[in-house]
């Protein structure tokens, strides 16, 4: 199985973050949120699993940071995805329906002669800014041991928020018999969402076939190409697609304030330990921290009290401070700083502000 993840996007919704890197990139509790789901897959999937990352936005970035640390964990490939052209000198792409196609070129056509090798040969695509809290080995059980041809993850949304999403429609098996993205009147409250989808390698090429179609239908005029679509032609098809609900939910890093959720509930299992912090080289003076928090290697605290829920990058230093439900990124200097449920990037120095909800970008100076 290959493992397609599209990466190309600009994130606008988290900037001023995604000026300077992917939004993939931005790192709470010690990682990235694109480490986070690389390594929940490395205890799913054998190290020789192809990779195929479809880049776009900060390409070389990307591409450097993932020969760097994930060479040895899985095959990688990289296919870009061109802008289809620029506003206010921001790059903007045809969608995740032309992300997912455009992987096409690393799969062969070749002859399928049992179920078990057609869905072995499949693949799987995950989006980068959502993390799934159940283990990915439990969804892919689902997928192994049931005559399917394909899995959507979904999850339960309230009735009245449920045209904010596409949504399914699905029988008894609850396998798919419908998609409708964002419907004006109440259909299904199971949301397609979770950023995982699975299919069997002759669904995969009829996935691609159908994308092409659409793509080749698309003018200059036309909108970004989405998936929903697809996966209908797919159900009409024929294809057994069934939809998983994750039992646990979803983490969602798209949005700022999505990206806070993210931190509360990660910071869970990933908080630093007192005991670490003369390995990791972190100094606390006259401070006062209440879990859970994350402090970045070759930090230093003093005067402060930090957290609950507070992610601070490697090689901050945090004076006279007290925060609490943020996310500070790396080489951040604060001083004098009271603030919670904020965002604070890498490189960055400020000094005397009492305030909430601050938004602050990489490099900048207050």
């Amino acid at each position: 199985m290959k493992i397609i993840a599209p990466i190309a996007g600009i994130g606008s919704r988290l900037r001023p973050f995604t000026l300077s890197k992917p939004k993939a990139f931005i790192k709470v509790a010690g990682k990235t949120v694109l480490d986070h789901i690389l390594d929940k897959f490395t205890n799913t999937f054998d190290p020789d699993t192809e990779l195929i990352l479809v880049v776009g936005y900060k390409k070389r970035q990307i591409m450097e940071y993932i020969k760097e640390n994930y060479c040895d964990k899985f095959l990688l490939s990289f296919v870009e995805q061109i802008p289809r052209g620029y506003k206010d000198n921001v790059p903007y792409y045809w969608g995740l329906g032309e992300a997912v196609y455009l992987a096409n070129e690393r799969f062969e056509k070749k002859e399928i002669k049992t179920k078990e090798e057609d869905k072995r040969d499949g693949c799987l695509i995950f989006l980068s800014d959502m993390i799934s809290i159940d283990e990915y080995s439990y969804l892919m059980y689902r997928y192994y041991d049931t005559d399917v041809d394909g899995i959507i993850t979904v999850m339960e949304v309230p009735e009245e928020d449920a045209s904010s999403y596409g949504v399914v429609v699905v029988d008894d098996n609850n396998l798919i018999q419908k998609l409708v993205e964002k419907p004006k009147e109440f259909v299904s409250n199971l949301a397609i969402a979770g950023g995982l989808y699975v299919f069997s390698n002759e669904a995969t090429f009829a996935l691609f076939n159908h994308l092409k179609r659409y793509l080749d239908q698309r003018t200059e005029g036309s909108g970004e190409v989405y998936m929903t679509e697809s996966l209908q032609d797919l159900v009409n098809d024929g294809f057994k697609i069934a939809a998983v609900v994750h039992k646990q939910g979803i983490v969602d890093f798209g949005r700022p304030s999505e990206l806070l959720k993210g931190n509360r509930f990660l910071l869970e299992t990933h908080s630093v330990k007192r005991e670490d912090f003369q390995s990791l080289n972190i100094t606390v003076e006259k401070s006062y921290l209440k879990n859970p928090v994350f402090i970045g290697k070759n930090t230093k605290i003093t005067n402060s009290v930090i957290g609950p829920f507070i992610s601070i990058g490697d090689d901050s230093y945090i004076e006279n401070c007290i925060l609490e439900n943020s996310v500070i990124e790396s080489r951040a200097h604060l001083n004098n700083i009271i603030s919670k449920n904020s965002i604070i990037g890498s490189d960055v120095k400020v000094d005397n502000i009492s305030k909430d909800n601050l938004i602050i970008g990489d490099k900048s100076i207050y």
